[in-house]
């Protein structure tokens, strides 16, 4: 084989046919779009005969439909074998989904967390079974996380041009998803963090797939969890619409106008029914106190950096910049400018008063760290190129002292990593004392006698209490400022500390010791006895 041709790595090769083959789906506002070589679909990669079923089956037996099956299977699996327990915010999101359906309480969406309408959409079915929604809502969530990983190793394997290197390109993605910080505690918990991960890897492959439907419907379900996705699918919609044939007609055209009025109406018309406040999740978000310091530039940058591990972030750079400058690879270049415009939008927001919060950058971080996976092989393989013989040698040998020069800067997360089970496990210990100490005071009628009764608790038990007691939110509070029942629960950095007790309610009588909850009736000694403080 001439020299040349060993010097030609995969990457190389795709790059060479981006200036042959027309756009794949990138909205970058041009007639014509580089895009990545056309690339054998999943069945032809995998060698398999087209599958046999049809119909309203066929879907499922796409390779793509499997993953998703077998994500879902795993975890459900999950939930038979790992601690399984909603966190704060999913607890909120549960309460408001079983408001939905149950005849006994009202739609309220006050006194909880800021309002998320993708969640609520799947906790008002869950609602539906009753005391299974939680573990249903926490199986939802998992299966996100991991299409999410999948999503994480197609991409990177794809802009490397598949083969070991794509391979090991979408491992390394994976463990960079993996090791953002907090992954393990937001997939063990149940947040929607893992599922916005997933929602926006999975729209980026879908639309490089050609599937651009589909990446536009997911692309709004991460519009639920996160606003920041707006602009990018307000432009994205744009594109589908002027320049993109197959959305030419009146049908295609609809679908995109009622995906965009589903953002408004979602966002804001629930919490209005819910608390007369139609922008609460806006005010909640204003008001939270992101402890961003007196520099709130600085600090938000600096959360932006901090939140995936650092070899991700350079690797990233590399990989744009090589594919830049050696192979004007403009589908690199498209997903580095799409993670700074994402830095801009948190960036614009925290400025004008948003909290700023790492999870924030949450999708930019897992494009990062697919494109940290393609840097360091695109490294790899340069280097092995620029020798004629022993090229793959040097090539598998520059990998694995990249991956060895990474190590030092993981060792906390890898930590952290390990501590989300033992803390898992603590949670569902901690919840199952408090279901019990709620049983030993009588439940919902020993609590709530009468509909002014008022409990309270640590601040971060909050929601999974008012799903206990089968209250809306605002009836559970995170200071004991009337007389009612206190569950004083453990000190920790999860639960909070006890609510604070009004100092007028001097008057305290246990009710219930379960485990490390001690439940007390809190009274005002000046006042009458009242036969509405729970008993």
């Amino acid at each position: 084989m001439p020299a040349s041709d060993r010097r030609t790595s995969p990457a190389r090769q795709q790059s060479a046919s981006l200036d042959t083959e027309p756009a794949a789906g990138l909205p970058l506002g041009q007639d014509v779009v580089d895009s990545p070589p056309r690339r054998r679909s999943d069945r032809e990669r995998s060698g398999a005969s087209p599958p046999r079923s049809s119909g309203r089956f066929a879907g499922l037996a796409s390779p793509v439909g499997m993953m998703v099956l077998g994500c879902v299977l795993l975890a459900v699996l999950s939930a038979a074998v790992l601690p399984t327990v909603p966190s704060y915010d999913p607890w909120s999101w549960i309460v408001w989904g079983r408001e939905v359906s149950d005849p006994h309480l009202s739609f309220v969406v006050s006194g909880g967390p800021s309002w998320k309408p993708l969640p609520f959409i799947f906790t008002t079915v869950w609602g539906l079974f009753g005391g299974a929604a939680p573990t249903l809502w926490v199986i939802t969530a998992r299966a996100g996380g991991l299409l999410g990983l999948v999503a994480a190793w197609r991409l990177a394997s794809r802009l490397v041009g598949g083969g070991r290197p794509g391979a090991f390109a979408g491992l390394l993605a994976v463990i960079g998803v993996v090791l953002t910080q907090d992954w393990f505690y937001y997939w063990f918990r149940g947040t929607s963090e893992v599922v916005l991960i997933g929602a926006t890897l999975w729209a980026v492959d879908r639309l490089l797939d050609g599937h651009r439907t589909q990446a536009f419907l997911l692309s709004l379900a991460a519009g639920l969890i996160r606003p920041e996705w707006w602009p990018f699918i307000g432009l994205y919609a744009l594109w589908l619409w002027f320049r993109v044939p197959q959305f030419q007609s009146w049908r295609m055209r609809l679908l995109i106008l009622a995906g965009l009025f589903s953002l408004p109406f979602l966002w804001f018309l629930p919490p209005w029914v819910g608390s007369g406040q139609p922008f609460l999740a806006a005010t909640h978000a204003a008001h939270y106190n992101g402890h961003l310091g007196p520099d709130v530039l600085r600090a938000v940058v600096g959360r932006g950096v901090d939140l995936q591990v650092l070899p991700a972030l350079i690797a990233a750079i590399v990989a744009v910049a090589i594919g830049w400058w050696r192979d004007r690879d403009r589908l690199l270049l498209a997903m580095g400018a799409a993670i700074v415009a994402w830095w801009v939008v948190v960036v614009a927001m925290t400025l004008d008063g948003y909290p700023g919060l790492e999870r924030f950058f949450l999708p930019a971080a897992a494009l990062t760290c697919v494109l940290g996976g393609v840097g360091i092989v695109r490294v790899s393989l340069l280097a092995g190129g620029a020798l004629q013989r022993h090229g793959p040698e040097l090539a598998v040998g520059v990998a694995a002292v990249l991956v060895i020069v990474c190590v030092p800067f993981t060792t906390t997360r890898f930590s952290e990593a390990r501590a989300a089970e033992p803390a898992a496990s603590q949670a569902v210990s901690t919840l199952d004392q408090l279901s019990r100490a709620v049983a030993a005071v009588g439940g919902h009628q020993g609590v709530f006698p009468c509909k002014s009764s008022f409990a309270a608790v640590n601040h971060g038990v909050q929601t999974a209490l008012a799903w206990k007691l089968h209250v809306t939110l605002e009836r559970v509070g995170t200071s004991m400022r009337a007389p009612g029942v206190d569950f004083i629960g453990p000190r920790n950095a999860t639960d909070g500390s006890p609510a604070r007790v009004d100092p007028r309610l001097t008057s305290a009588r246990t009710l219930a010791q379960v485990g490390d909850w001690r439940v007390v009736s809190m009274t005002d000694p000046r006042l009458p006895p009242s036969a509405c403080i729970g008993k």
